[in-house]
């Protein structure tokens, strides 16, 4: 895949400061001096000067090091040189030591994205996005685009997220095209193009690999589609291969599509999709491109969760997702007349597939610090939206009246408001929210090592 013609490369945008910051070229003294007479009076320039050639460059490092990273990005602009010291490795691996040598946050920043959007370009998705990731908020529920533009342009699909990258594509007539984009940096590249357009049939997923520099190395994106009762047809693309590979794989037991198009899940080395069996119950089918890529594999959920409950409202009361490496499944009461409202269980054993009940709470056991919240308790209804990526005692629900979206702490057993009131046109489904929780560094798409087709 070359780069010039199937990506989109394109640096972390700076304020108001980048414009003048790439103008210049290479020398840093002419930077300083410039600078100096842009930025200082003329009696203080007569006090300061230093030949910034003479300034150590582990000092520097130091310095760049403790900046934030939309900063630190917009200072390789200055010069080769800086250019070259932040691009290094060993200076990634000096950020994340000073990270870690921090007392650590009480949550990274989190979005919640609404997989559907509409917009005219890629472009434009990346801009209103970028506005999103760069915000200081702790959370936010991400909607990128407004009722008047469902009018007026092609849905545009997130589909799956893993280390700061997103898998998306355009849901048009036209010859569709998967996208693999960086928030954060707006880069993006485009992948060898599957049909002439989208399938609802399909489900897709990314796997990113990480190395000890915190640096992605490669990514394998893995397309599956229901063929029959009882056989898949499941697709890899990996960057290492620049190309394409088609398994036709007998599924292990009779399903039915799910129209849910909800992401996959990943855990354990493999992603896990959300189906239903030809009797009509839940499952997950796993699915691992590196360990076994000729071979499906079926995940029961718990055996005594609430099966009543999952066939009558589809699963919009039932939330499995990972968390700090083990799959989770969160079950909320569908009526306020069952006695428990909240029940966790964690996966205790994957090969078995047998899973644990963590807990089961009460509304009586449920407080909050929030007068209108608190009143609510007693006969609200709330459904599961998303796991906390990071901090496993956080999950987040929607709570139906009044709509907001609340956070659950499993510890304290408390319910706080995370969002201010949504819209009721803004509803969103644990099946169309993708949760985001922006990379500490960011990661450049590895260009494929094998050259492919242009995709036009």
């Amino acid at each position: 895949m070359e780069n010039d013609d199937n990506s989109n490369s394109s640096g972390m945008e700076d304020d108001d400061n980048s414009n003048s910051i790439n103008q210049f070229d290479g020398d840093e003294n002419q930077i300083l001096q410039q600078l100096l007479q842009t930025n200082i009076s003329s009696k203080r320039k007569q006090l300061f000067w230093y030949d910034i050639r003479n300034f150590p460059d582990s000092l520097l490092i130091e310095i760049l090091a403790r900046l934030p990273v939309k900063s630190i990005f917009s200072f390789k602009s200055v010069c080769k040189h800086w250019q070259t010291l932040i691009s290094h490795p060993s200076f990634c691996r000096f950020y994340y030591s000073i990270l870690n040598s921090n007392p650590p946050s009480s949550s990274q920043p989190l979005r919640i994205l609404d997989r559907y959007t509409y917009v005219p370009t890629l472009d434009e998705l990346l801009n209103r996005l970028a506005t999103e990731v760069h915000s200081l908020s702790e959370f936010s529920l991400v909607f990128l685009s407004t009722p008047e533009d469902q009018q007026q342009y092609h849905q545009f699909r997130v589909l799956s997220i893993s280390n700061g990258l997103i898998l998306c594509c355009w849901r048009a007539p036209t010859p569709f095209v998967y996208y693999i984009c960086d928030p954060l940096t707006r880069q993006w590249i485009t992948l060898p193009r599957r049909g002439h357009r989208y399938h609802d049939s399909c489900k897709e997923g990314l796997i990113t690999r990480v190395n000890e520099d915190h640096m992605l190395t490669s990514y394998t994106v893995v397309r599956l589609e229901h063929l029959t009762l009882n056989y898949l047809n499941l697709e890899t693309f990996s960057s290492e291969t620049g190309k394409w590979i088609c398994y036709k794989l007998p599924s292990p037991i009779p399903i039915l599509w799910r129209q849910l198009a909800c992401a996959p899940i990943y855990c354990y080395g493999a992603l896990h999709w959300q189906v239903i069996n030809d009797k009509g119950i839940h499952v997950m089918l796993a699915f691992d491109p590196y360990k076994d890529p000729k071979s499906v594999c079926l995940i029961p959920f718990p055996d005594d969760r609430d099966l009543n409950s999952e066939h009558n409202y589809m699963g919009a009361c039932q939330l499995c997702g990972e968390s700090q490496g083990t799959l989770r499944y969160f079950e909320v009461a569908h009526d306020s007349t069952q006695l428990y409202l909240f029940s966790m269980w964690t996966m205790k054993d994957y090969e078995k597939g047998e899973w644990c009940c963590e807990f089961r709470v009460r509304r009586s056991d449920l407080h909050s610090n929030d007068l209108e919240l608190s009143n609510w308790l007693l006969d609200g209804w709330f459904r599961p939206l998303s796991f906390h990526p990071v901090n496993p005692n956080v999950v987040y629900l929607q709570c139906m009246e009044p709509e907001r979206i609340v956070s659950y702490n499993i510890l304290n057993k408390r319910l706080d408001f995370a969002s201010k009131p949504i819209d009721s046109a803004q509803l969103i489904l644990w099946s169309t929210a993708i949760p985001l929780v922006l990379p500490k560094w960011p990661v450049l798409v590895p260009i494929t090592t094998v050259k492919s087709k242009k995709s036009g």
